[in-house]
């Protein structure tokens, strides 16, 4: 594994704000003032984040979701524009607990995942936008518990998740970040992840349910985890670089994805850590 490729694929192909996240991410090196500027001041008044990340577009619930992953990755979720993101997530969740997109984004063209009133968009939205509540600090919420709730009623008897797959991974991070109680529902989802073959996974969604599940708690010693790591750690490019879902355009983000989630599990030269 040749990490100094991967940073220096980073450096050559990546935005400014994707090479300010993997340097956080990375030396805990502070974002310039003027790169936080740019990305905070796309946010809307009413705390969410638009569509495409274009400033002015109609606020989403996926978007913010991706600007708070991005805020942590950036050392920002004790930051005003957070607190105004969790307050959006907060103000738009609907009373069976759940979180479902503004049919007004319609006007948009919207990705396959994001569907309006497509109950696989909406588990996924709201087992997202709940995972981020519970790394923020608001698991003790009543938003929070309505939530864990609406997603109870979407896991089935093999621990799958309704919707697509990475529901799953997502919410199994919301339940270990729930606690003790809820550890038979996470056990079972993990149950449901561990049960399929990593083959058909892309290096950008390993990396996403290591994230998601590392946030919950689990050990570089948990089978599921130990697996994906290997497997990440074979799929390296030769450039230095790891495949996103999304196709080519995306590979740096998939890369600082991966490094990520190797430094929280210490698999990082310790020259990059510092």
């Amino acid at each position: 594994m040749n990490i100094q490729k991967s940073v220096s694929i980073i450096e050559a192909k990546g935005s400014d704000l994707e090479k300010a996240r993997s340097y956080c991410v990375l030396q805990g090196v502070r974002p310039p003032n003027e790169v936080i500027r740019g990305f905070v001041e796309l946010q809307n008044h009413d705390g969410g984040f638009p569509f495409g990340m274009v400033k002015d577009n109609l606020s989403t619930i996926n978007e913010t979701t991706v600007a708070l992953w991005w805020m942590e990755e950036l050392d920002l979720l004790a930051s005003p524009a957070a607190e105004k993101a969790f307050s959006f997530l907060l103000a738009t969740q609907k009373t069976e607990g759940c979180w479902d997109e503004d049919l007004r984004i319609g006007q948009y063209e919207l990705p396959s995942w994001i569907q309006l009133e497509d109950p696989r968009t909406r588990v996924y939205l709201s087992a997202y936008a709940t995972y981020w509540l519970g790394v923020g600090g608001y698991a003790r919420s009543q938003a929070f518990r309505k939530a864990i709730h609406f997603l109870i009623r979407n896991q089935d008897e093999t621990g799958k998740f309704y919707g697509y797959l990475h529901t799953t991974w997502i919410a199994v991070g919301v339940f270990l970040l729930a606690g003790e109680r809820y550890a038979r529902i996470s056990d079972l989802g993990l149950q449901a992840l561990g049960d399929r073959s990593l083959a058909g996974w892309s290096d950008s969604q390993i990396a996403w349910a290591l994230d998601c599940l590392s946030r919950g708690g689990l050990p570089k010693d948990h089978p599921f985890i130990g697996r994906c790591l290997a497997e990440l750690i074979q799929r390296q490019k030769s450039d230095g670089s790891w495949a996103s879902e999304d196709g080519e355009a995306y590979t740096v983000t998939a890369t600082i994805q991966v490094l990520k989630v190797f430094k929280r599990y210490g698999l990082l030269a310790s020259s990059l850590e510092r």
